[in-house]
């Protein structure tokens, strides 16, 4: 079924919060917007004033933490390592640990085999070659107990609060920003995450926007982590915090923080579902900017009670998600109710204003 979409030009005078302003739209029909199948492509994040990809590091394959070897990413050994050593002689097996001294050597039996920047295929043959002048035939396996060579340090807004001294993130092998932020308990909800600051060891700091790396999650956008990265989130500047909004007869009202890809469905859920009051076959998400509100109505009950997904809607921050308790008998009054709410987040009314809606597949 196709899909039909119209684009009604309304003029709003200035007095848009009288009561007595006229002249306003009232649709023919049902406006709701159901894409043809969902997940919809993600929303494409304005552009912030330092954006990622136009500050990060030169791309490499490897770095002083790993290497790539047939196309995997291996650990490089480094002092303070601890290794899981297998020792096959004839019919004799020893397991011993050991640990990377401070010179990149370790003592195996009687043999001491630098291990500096090896992986551990690597290592497990120069181990073997060295105790072939004592032993027969000897075969070493090794692995990496502990990881304590190779780290990164993470400041700011991390986990549940503000970390001023830091949290120390071991790194294994290839580890992304994205992955040691993880590691260390996730943005905080105040957190800004369109300016984490990345210091390498030389000097060199780089400013990377993991908001839209984790909108787009482009692979060529990663930034890859090397040992001694201080990684620094600051938080959000009050007032710009990212947020969505949802109102009318839901259980939990008010603003909830924004994240990539929240959808409707996830942020209704999360406020706990909608009152008995509720109308929730003509939900609406309003999306304001200076040119346009768009308008999209979207029935709850397809959406959250029988499972029908193509008609969720990925949210945009300041996005106001309403749920009424009575029919929406015009837009543009719906609108008008909502302006207190755009005038609290900061979002400006042109004095021509276009409201966009989608029919609904299938009507």
């Amino acid at each position: 079924m196709k899909r039909h979409s119209i684009v009604v030009p309304v003029i709003l005078v200035v007095c848009l919060t009288l009561a007595g302003c006229g002249g306003l739209w009232k649709p023919s029909h049902s406006t709701s917007v159901n894409a043809p199948t969902f997940p919809q492509p993600s929303p494409v994040p304005e552009p912030s004033p330092v954006d990622l990809g136009k500050d990060l590091p030169p791309s490499s394959a490897e770095n002083s933490t790993f290497e790539m070897v047939n196309g995997l990413p291996l650990y490089r050994i480094g002092p303070g390592d601890v290794l899981n050593l297998v020792i096959t002689r004839g019919p004799t097996q020893d397991k011993i640990q050991v640990p990377v001294g401070s010179n990149g050597k370790v003592f195996v039996l009687l043999a001491e085999v630098d291990v500096n920047g090896l992986n551990t295929e690597q290592a497990g043959a120069a181990i073997t070659k060295e105790l072939a002048v004592f032993f027969r035939n000897p075969f070493v396996e090794a692995q990496v107990k502990e990881y304590n060579s190779k780290k990164a340090y993470i400041f700011g807004s991390v986990g549940t609060s503000t970390r001023a001294s830091g949290i120390a993130i071991p790194l294994t092998g290839r580890m992304t920003l994205l992955d040691a932020i993880g590691k260390a308990g996730g943005f905080n909800p105040n957190a800004n995450m369109t300016r984490v600051r990345v210091t390498r060891t030389g000097g060199k700091t780089y400013v990377v926007n993991m908001f839209r790396f984790m909108q787009e999650g482009d692979p060529s956008l990663e930034f890859v982590l090397d040992a001694g990265d201080t990684v620094s989130i600051p938080e959000q500047v009050k007032g710009e915090e990212q947020r969505v909004f949802l109102l009318g007869e839901v259980k939990q009202p008010g603003p909830a923080p924004y994240f990539p890809n929240l959808t409707m469905a996830q942020l209704i859920a999360q406020a706990g579902g909608w009152t008995d009051n509720a109308l929730y076959d003509q939900a609406a998400v309003v999306r304001a900017t200076p040119e346009v509100t768009e308008i999209y109505t979207v029935d709850l009950r397809q959406l959250l009670l029988e499972g029908n997904k193509r008609i969720d809607q990925y949210l945009k921050p300041n996005d106001i998600v309403f749920v009424p308790r009575t029919p929406i008998a015009s837009w543009n009054v719906l609108v008008n109710q909502l302006l207190p709410t755009f005038t609290l987040i900061n979002q400006p009314f042109s004095t021509v204003l276009q409201i966009s809606a989608i029919k609904t597949i299938g009507q």
